[in-house]
Order: structure tokens, then sequence, then C-alpha cells
């Protein structure tokens, strides 16, 4: 395929695909960049995505594709182009056209400067290096693919060490002399490991595929290299090694597919873009370097302390925008969604081990009453959901603590979801202190949801508690049901406008299984769940 049909099959395709953004070009002088900018953005990052020689800002667009994340990961895309298709690593000259694509992104979107990335292709991986090299207090992190700079690196100014994340192909003609030459020096230059910890397959889930089966047809994998310390600079540098993938930036949609002979367009396991997105979100210029553990027993950055790193935002369908405000995680919605799951915020690559219980925490409140979905899945089709119900929360204005319990009965899951759905209202929401946690077992497991008469349900040991209050007087009464309609406790009471009741249940003595309890308000049933008692 000669370079002119690619170029105008990227121009069909990219004439079809749908963005909810802005493009246009941005003039510096004689040179030019392809901008895309999300509608909806807060103080967004910038990436700078860089196109290899002789190909144009236009193919490179078409290849990298970063606009589908940019819309939910609020930030602009820059696809600069180089004078003759080619960048200058000896002098200020594209230095200078860089710096000034930033303050223009600055100027025009209020960008946030410490999370400014660059990547690229090819001689674009070359200038990704050369960008880290001479403005490292400029850019966060790079991402170079099949490239670096032939020649080495030289008079870099040593205020600060980029983090790396290297994408390379096996097939690719200079490989061997990354590994032999270029990638040495930078473990050095780094103060990096020289045994670096290794994962493979890489990566370890694709398609509902597991590493055992990933295992029999992937031999790509991930080096880390880190943590790397020289003279106090701490950094990190890792690199994914994409097997038989000649000069080319791994892409599972490759337009490209038939000049990688190796592959004849199958797709690649390792999703190039992706990769990229998922590792310069973790840093920034203002804080400190951050590992996102790939799988972890615990929710990563629950705090919101590291932005939004370990955190994914999905619109699936409606309008909205998801970013962190005064260290908390916020939800501004437009237009619902069909589903609450067509808006969510989520975070995979939780170990969920069959057999265990655990206790999800978290504090929420809304700009004015709406409800929240929270579910906890597998992260592949179908889906499965590890809860008995889904969770649903009545969230106020007031920031409030909500946890429930639940037991793992699936087989256990190295990438498991916690979800949190928002589609159902434009109400916007606030999230923070998100927490996963294995726990004992316990006597009893509520799924008993919050709503905004009930103030607390627990168990301590084996006693069941409530909390509960109406807003006017009401004769009220607590019942505990097997499935069979058989009420086994009860307990009533006559409450006060405004007064809390509370009810406690003894559960020691009651057989293993599943029970419901009722609450009535003078006789009308008004709330009704499920429990567990696990005693």
């Amino acid at each position: 395929m000669n370079l002119a049909m690619k170029i105008l099959m990227v121009s069909f395709l990219l004439g079809n695909l749908s963005f909810s953004g802005t493009q246009f070009d941005l003039n510096i002088g004689s040179r030019k960049a392809i901008i895309y900018a999300p509608d909806k953005r807060d103080n967004p990052a910038l990436v700078i995505s860089m196109h290899g020689i002789g190909i144009p800002a236009s193919w490179n667009q078409g290849m990298m594709k970063f606009e589908a994340i940019a819309d939910t990961a609020n930030f602009v895309v820059a696809y600069p182009e180089g004078e003759n298709l080619s960048w200058d690593l000896s002098s200020d000259k594209d230095l200078n056209f860089i710096l000034a694509i930033i303050d223009s992104m600055d100027n025009r979107y209020q960008i946030n400067r410490n999370r400014v990335y660059a990547s690229g292709f090819s001689m674009g991986a070359m200038m990704s290096w050369y960008l880290s090299c001479k403005i490292p207090d400029k850019i966060a992190a790079i991402v170079p693919g099949d490239g670096y700079p032939l020649s080495g690196l030289s008079g870099c100014s040593e205020v600060r060490h980029v983090p790396v994340l290297q994408i390379y192909g096996t097939a690719d003609s200079y490989y061997g002399k990354f590994l032999s030459d270029f990638l040495p020096s930078q473990i050095e230059r780094y103060g990096c490991s020289t045994t670096p910890v290794k994962t493979k397959p890489y990566p370890v889930e694709v398609n509902g595929r597991n590493a055992a089966q990933l295992a029999q047809t992937s031999k790509s994998y991930k080096e880390d290299y880190g943590p790397c310390e020289n003279n106090g600079l701490k950094s990190e540098l890792i690199e994914i090694t994409v097997d038989g993938m000649v000069h080319d930036w791994a892409t599972p949609d490759k337009l490209n597919a038939n000049d990688d002979v190796n592959y004849k367009g199958k797709p690649f396991d390792v999703n190039g873009t992706w990769e990229a997105w998922n590792f310069m979100s973790a840093h920034s210029l203002d804080g400190d370097i951050v590992t996102i553990p790939a799988h972890r027993d615990s929710v990563y950055n629950g705090s919101f302390s590291n932005g939004t790193a370990g955190w994914k935002f999905n619109v699936w369908d409606g309008e909205a925008t998801g970013s962190v405000v005064n260290g908390e995680y916020q939800v501004k919605i437009d237009s619902v969604g069909t589903a609450n799951y067509q808006i969510q915020l989520i975070q995979v690559g939780l170990i969920l081990e069959q057999g265990k219980y655990y206790e999800v925490s978290f504090d929420a409140y809304g700009a004015s009453g709406r409800t929240l979905e929270v579910n906890v899945e597998k992260d592949t089709d179908p889906w499965t959901s590890y809860l008995e119900n889904l969770q649903n929360f009545d969230l106020t204005t007031s920031k409030t603590t909500h946890t429930f319990t639940f037991a793992m009965e699936e087989p256990t899951d190295s990438n498991g979801r916690l979800s949190f759905n928002l589609g159902a209202s434009t109400q916007t929401a606030f999230l923070d202190n998100i927490s996963i946690k294995s726990v004992a077992k316990p006597t009893a497991i509520s799924w008993i949801h919050n709503s905004k008469d009930i103030i607390a349900i627990r168990c301590d040991n084996s006693l069941l508690k409530m909390e509960f209050k109406v807003p006017q007087n009401k004769k009220i009464s607590f019942s505990i049901f097997d499935l069979k309609g058989n009420q086994m406790k009860a307990s009533v009471s006559q409450i006060g406008q405004g007064e809390i009741q509370s009810w406690i249940s003894d559960l020691s003595q009651m057989p293993k299984g599943i029970y419901v309890v009722q609450i009535n308000a003078d006789g009308k049933a008004i709330y009704r769940s499920k429990i567990l008692n696990a005693n």
C-alpha cells in the first residue's frame, strides 16, 4: 500500500468517526498541528502525538486514535507536523514549535501544565525522547513507540528524569540495537535495576482470555526496570515488547495491517494507545512518581490524591464529564443514559478471591438529591456481577459514608471491577475515600442499601443492627422472614417524627441462609431487602 493510498484511507476513516469534540488546524508560523479538544473539559491534560518520518500528521492521527479516550479522560490532543515530515533532533527549532503548541493550548483551553505528555511513532518516538532530554520540566511522561535517538542523548537537562514507557516490536529492524545500545545507557542514566520485573504474557487478560490462555498464543511481555533513582532524581522506565510486530504502532484495529506480514491483519493483544494513556495519566510534574499495580487486593488512589490515576470514566450513552476537583471525584451530567451503567466511574485490576468476604466503603453526596448504583463485577463479557443485588444509594447534599459487604462466591477473579453507575440522573455527584478490603467471615451480611430514612445497618458478631427514622409519627414494625414467607422475628414500636428507632436482632440461633428484612409503617411495607445469615 503506497503512502498516498494510506493517507486517502485515513481521511476516509476519520471522516466517518464521530467524536464529541472540536478538531481544527493550529497554525504557528509556517507550521501546523491538528488539534482535537473534547467539548466537555475541565483544566485538561495535553497529549502531544508525533508522527514518523515521511508520515503526515493526519496519518499519525488515524493510527494513534487518542480521540475516543480524550472524550472521557479530559485531555486535549495535538498532532504536530514536522517540516518536510521530519523532526529536528539537534537544535531548538522543533523544541520551540512544541513549546508554542503548549502555550497556545494553555491560552485557549487552560490546560493543566503539570500534565503535558508526549508520545510518538518511529522518528516521533525519537522526538519524544528528545523532549524528555531537553525540556524535562515541561513534559510529565513520554511513551515512544518503535523508535529511539539513534545517536543517543547528550546535553540533557538533568533537573528531572521523565518517566518512560517504551513500546517495541521484536521484528523491528532496530529492536536489537535498542536493546544492546540505547536501553542500557538509559538504565544507567536513570539509576534503574538491570534486572527488570517481567510480566509475561502481557497483557494478562484480553477479551476474556486469561494469562494461561494467552500464554499459548501471545509472547508479548512487559519489563519494569524501576524504581529508578540517580543523583536524587526518581523516575521509572518500562518497556512493553510486542512479539512479532514490525516497525509499527501496536493497535488492535490496524489501518496498515497489510504491511505487517507477521500478523496479516490479526489484531495485537497490546493496545499501544490505551497503554500510553494509562501510563501517562499516572504522572504529573507536581506529584510523586505513581506506579499502579496491575493486580491488587485493594482500591488504588481511592482518595484521589493522585488525580484520576487508577480510575477510568466511561460514557456509553448520554453526556457527562468526570474530573478530580478539590480532592474529590466530580461527575457532571448533561444528559442521562438509557441505563445506569452507561455513565460510570470504574477501577479494574482488583483481585477477588473465591470464598472471601469483602467490604466496600465510600463517601458520596450530590449537588441535590439523586441515586447512585454500585456494582462489583467481572471486567469482561458477560460482566458477571459478584453481588446478590446491585447496591443502590440515595445521596443527599451532605457527604456521607456508605458501606456494604458481600461474599465472593464466583471463581477467583484477578481483574475484578468496582463500578459506580450514575446514568440515571443529571444531578452532579461527588465521590471520595473509596475502598474495598477483605474482612473476616461475618455472622450476617446485609445487602440492605441506604435510603434517606435508614441511618445505619450493620452487623456486629451475631447481631443485626438498624437505626431508622420517619418524617412523622408512625407505628413501626420490623420483621425477618425466610424465603417461604415464615416470620422468624418481629418487633413493634411507636416512633415520633424525626426520632431515631434502634432495632437489634440476634441471628445466632437462626439457621444459615437467605432471609428478608421488612420494615412496616402503620401496617404498610415501606422497605424490603435480603440478608444472608452466614452464622
